[in-house]
């Protein structure tokens, strides 16, 4: 397999692909996996310092799928809380991970006072961690519930002290739910952070039409699903021309392509979850060598070959090309006539001669009846 190794600030690791905060992190028998099946770190379940957030409601998880063939959508939304032991149990766990495997071990803390910031930092480091996650970003606490600019001044306070008490890499990872991310990463970055995580789940609602209640706990969750990497690749892309750190990107992680995404956006790591949740824990293994099939076939010997490669070609505002060269083309012997075409043609611009699709001077290239047609009958051509 095609050398995967890269460096996350001062981590070596064997692969860029990170087990996320998570209960597929929470303890030895999950490291033991991700460490079997070859993830490159795990980033332990977070330990907050607020007690009611260690107590996870039954059920805590439910997936939701929306809309029809055509225009569909999964989410998972959940309220999984984070490690439900003392500090004490959580530094315990990380000597006997670092006692038995090689997977680099990052711990997630959530404090909410400066002096549990320190002393908690200080007490993983003691512990054997190899690093710290700062988890400002958890949809489920007060920096992201509470007001605007919270979370940045929460990082220009916190990450000196917690970089102070400790010797170690301390990255911090961030919300989505964000005026603007790409200020928040610059914030940490200048406050200390050795890398940015982005981004974790946003907030989001379900109910029941009709007991009219909020599905599962009764109230907001965590939501997310492969949808979700579209907004992390837009952010992460811009991040990467400005930060002179590592970013770990994070969400919506299906399948490998999606490692390589992330990295052509300029990732260092990237982190996956419910994969794991859906899949079992030999998904590592699958985009790990869907990564390595990727590197071989463009001739990549290492991940910096490539990483952040699309970028450059980027379109802003003034660079898109708005002339109007193509237009849809019906193959006439594989058209069926069943008009799913002129349903959702907003132009007008196709017409049916006997029982074949034609399309006319009206079609305006807009793009869409391509991915609609269900025998791919029509593609786009030059006019």
């Amino acid at each position: 397999m095609k050398a995967l190794q890269t460096n996350y600030g001062s981590l070596a690791l064997r692969s860029p692909i990170i087990l996320g905060s998570s209960g597929i992190t929470k303890a030895y028998e999950n490291i033991k996996k991700a460490d079997q099946y070859g993830a490159g770190a795990v980033v332990l379940k977070t330990k907050f310092q607020e007690p009611l957030m260690a107590h996870s409601p039954t059920p805590r998880f439910t997936i939701i799928h929306r809309g029809g063939k055509d225009y569909a959508s999964t989410t998972n939304l959940s309220y999984e809380q984070g490690y439900e032991f003392s500090i004490d149990n959580y530094c315990e766990e990380i000597r006997r991970c670092k006692q038995d495997f090689a997977i680099k071990i990052i711990a997630s803390i959530g404090c909410s006072t400066i002096d549990h910031w320190r002393e908690w930092a200080k007490k993983v480091e003691q512990a054997g961690a190899d690093a710290i996650e700062m988890n400002l970003s958890c949809p489920h606490s007060d920096y992201v519930m509470g007001r605007l600019g919270q979370i940045n001044e929460m990082v220009k306070q916190a990450m000196p002290e917690v970089r102070q008490a400790v010797s170690i890499p301390v990255f911090s990872k961030m919300t989505p739910q964000l005026e603007n991310p790409l200020i928040t990463a610059k914030v940490m970055e200048e406050s200390g952070s050795c890398g940015v995580v982005a981004f974790s789940r946003c907030l989001g609602l379900d109910l029941d039409i009709d007991s009219q209640t909020p599905i599962l706990h009764g109230g907001y969750g965590g939501h997310g699903g492969p949808w979700s990497i579209h907004y992390a690749l837009r952010w992460i892309s811009s991040m990467y021309p400005h930060l002179h750190i590592p970013v770990s990107g994070c969400g919506g992680v299906v399948e490998w392509q999606d490692i390589v995404k992330y990295i052509l956006c300029g990732a260092t790591t990237v982190q996956v979850c419910f994969l794991v949740y859906t899949y079992g824990y030999g998904v590592i293994e699958q985009l790990n060598q869907g990564l390595a099939r990727y590197m071989d076939k463009h001739g990549y010997a290492t991940i910096e070959d490539f990483r952040g490669n699309i970028v450059p070609k980027i379109k802003d505002l003034t660079q898109v090309d708005r002339e109007k060269t193509l237009i849809a083309k019906v193959k006439e012997p594989a058209c069926i006539g069943c008009k799913r075409c002129t349903d959702i043609c907003i132009y007008d611009g196709i017409d049916f001669t006997g029982k074949k699709a034609l399309i006319n001077e009206k079609c305006d290239g807009c793009g869409l009846c391509p991915f609609f047609c269900p025998k791919g009958a029509i593609h786009m051509v030059h006019k």
